[in-house]
């Protein structure tokens, strides 16, 4: 019965995320899941697993929830000052006007410059950032942005993989399966050059007819860095972050705690508290509390080892097949469920497994290039999807799913091949 009524919770709680009656968003949704799941399926102590704090019955929970959370809040401080002060934008205009009027090059440097702030500032702040300035700059050189767009939304999506703050999803793997964190750059990195070669050639193949060889661009649209010594200071904390980020995991010490670091001295050195904090997107810090507790009612109540026994059950011993498997499972289920509870739930399944520890960190892997790469099927895979288009529409700019789901169902499984490819073959050298 519990098993049923927590399946109950969990869809009617997808379906409020995706059918927003009455304008619930996403954190109201997940909110009322959460408190439907601790009224009719959870007990105490289960909830405090869910939040990741250590109780009698887990010691060591599958997720320390707190320490994501902080470490996704005070990651939103450092990268919204970097981009409230201009330095993204700068990045990106100066990318675009060095294109020299070639629509190819444009094309080429639109792609690097994306695919270089994800890398650092994640999906979510690289497609608000460049949007306006990639559509502002075609309406004024008078072509046609969707080629740009197209290679904007598939070079964020595939460069927030190589670090382990680089996504949401990424912490909350490395996190739970205790994952290195250089280790997790190491293998990553190639993995989302693999994918990101075959997302720029074949988005390129696709778009050939629509990218111009030349254009007389009229555009004088600039941004300028509105304060550079501040900056200067948030780069520097952005660089220790990522840097001490690795010496905390290896010694054991929650990254949440160097990241937090990191945006104490931001806020004190901007001396503009409330507003910083104005900028932290708290919808999304409920909308994933509230998703671990959903689906910590679908683990306590023995769905997920359901789950995982069809999943894994005949699972190939073959790295190759097994790591291309999970990645392609876990990015379809992204456009079902969003990539973040999908990983809030694969997690459970996988850890409940009985995988061998090889496999176990195969499929981890796995799991990321699948949580990231899944973005590129639908505007509903993740939140940088919804974000990519209400940006757009702002700016008077549109696409179909339809669209979006033909170039992705051509493109995306064979960049998840060319990734897992890479992961296999590096797990089969390292093991």
């Amino acid at each position: 019965m519990n098993q049923l009524l927590a399946i109950g919770v969990f869809l009617f709680t997808y379906a409020l995320i995706v059918l927003k009656p009455k304008k619930i968003n996403e954190a109201h949704a997940a909110l009322i899941g959460a408190i439907l799941a601790v009224i009719f399926l959870l007990k105490p102590h289960q909830v405090l697993e869910a939040l990741g704090i250590s109780t009698q019955e887990m010691p060591v929970p599958l997720i320390t929830t707190w320490n994501v959370v902080i470490i996704l809040i005070t990651l939103m401080i450092i990268s919204s000052l970097l981009d409230d002060y201009g330095f993204f934008g700068y990045c990106a205009t100066k990318a675009i006007h060095a294109s020299g009027n070639n629509g190819h090059r444009l094309f080429l440097y639109t792609y690097l410059v994306v695919s270089s702030i994800a890398l650092f500032a994640g999906n979510d702040v690289v497609i608000l950032t460049t949007t306006p300035i990639i559509l502002i700059f075609c309406k004024n050189a008078g072509i046609n942005p969707k080629p740009y767009m197209y290679a904007s939304f598939f070079a964020a999506n595939t460069f927030s993989i190589p670090l382990y703050i680089g996504n949401l999803t990424n912490i909350l793997i490395g996190d739970s399966f205790g994952l290195d964190y250089f280790g997790f750059t190491r293998y990553m990195f190639l993995p989302a050059i693999a994918a990101a070669g075959v997302n720029y050639h074949l988005l390129k193949y696709i778009f050939r007819k629509q990218i111009p060889l030349g254009f007389n661009s009229k555009d004088d649209f600039e941004v300028v860095i509105k304060n550079k010594p501040l900056v200067t200071i948030g780069l520097a904390v952005l660089l220790g972050v990522i840097i001490f980020g690795g010496i905390a995991n290896y010694y054991k010490v929650p990254i949440s705690f160097v990241t937090l670091s990191g945006a104490v001295i931001l806020l004190i050195s901007e001396r503009r508290i409330a507003h910083r904090l104005n900028r932290i997107s708290w919808n999304v810090v409920i909308f994933v509390i509230g998703l671990f507790i959903v689906v910590k009612s679908l683990d306590a109540s023995g769905v997920n080892s359901i789950i995982g026994e069809l999943v894994f059950t005949g699972l190939s011993d073959n790295i190759f097949i097994a790591t291309y498997s999970m990645s392609l499972l876990s990015a379809l289920m992204c456009n079902l469920v969003n990539n973040i509870p999908m990983t809030a739930m694969m997690l459970s399944i996988i850890q409940q497994a009985n995988l061998s520890p090889s496999m176990n960190t195969a499929m981890g892997y796995s799991l990321v290039i699948g949580s990231n790469l899944g973005a590129n099927f639908t505007t509903f895979g993740a939140l940088a999807g919804i974000l990519w288009l209400e940006s757009a529409r702002r700016y008077g700019w549109n696409t179909t799913m339809t669209d979006l789901l033909k170039i992705g169902l051509f493109v995306t499984p064979i960049a998840l091949l060319g990734a897992s490819i890479v992961l296999a073959v590096e797990l089969s050298f390292s093991g």
